[in-house]
């Protein structure tokens, strides 16, 4: 079974992640592979000249910088996206055929919105409430506005919700996500 895990800015998919890992799971992160795509040479010069030179600290992409440039402009950011997911799901594409016979976990923040959720067996969207998914967005340096803006490019998580086959609540700690998560898993595998 392969399943896909998506939600909101800063809801903890990727606590949720981890936990599926712990259980057994496959796990690849979206995130990640963009984190490593974005230390590629290739990408770099992609980016070098979709975006200039602002968005570089000496030789490295600066992802605050970048970030900047892709909130503000709806074009800047298919420009990114375009660049980015095709290497992404060609890279998860490749993960889930390596790991055939064993249970796949992938999150994939803009599963939605990117029209990918049809590829998976099951959606499990993670929540969070408003007040500690700020909190958690402000301890990593974000601030309000920047919040505001990226979220304005994610399809609202009552929406995912919706269309999600389970939902993770991660407002009340890890072990309470735990039970969740244990209990999804438990299902899922008796099916």
């Amino acid at each position: 079974m392969v399943i896909a895990i998506t939600g909101g800015l800063g809801t903890g998919k990727t606590t949720v992640l981890k936990i599926f890992a712990s259980l057994g799971a496959a796990t690849i992160s979206a995130d990640d592979i963009v984190h490593d795509l974005l230390a590629r040479e290739d990408i770099k010069i992609q980016i070098g000249e979709a975006f200039g030179r602002e968005v570089f600290s000496g030789k490295e992409i600066n992802r605050k910088a970048l970030a900047r440039k892709i909130f503000n402009s709806e074009k800047k950011r298919k420009e990114l996206e375009a660049i980015l997911h095709p290497h992404v799901f060609d890279e998860i594409e490749s993960f889930i055929n390596a790991h055939k016979g064993r249970d796949i976990v992938v999150e994939i923040p803009l599963l939605f919105e990117t029209g990918s959720h049809k590829r998976y067996d099951r959606v499990i969207t993670v929540t969070a409430d408003s007040e500690v998914v700020m909190q958690r967005l402000r301890n990593k340096g974000m601030d309000p506005e920047e919040v505001r803006q990226r979220l304005s490019h994610q399809m609202p998580v009552e929406e995912k919700i919706k269309r999600a086959d389970f939902v993770i609540d991660n407002s009340d700690g890890i072990e309470e996500t735990r039970r969740q998560v244990e209990r999804i898993w438990k299902e899922l595998l008796e099916r």
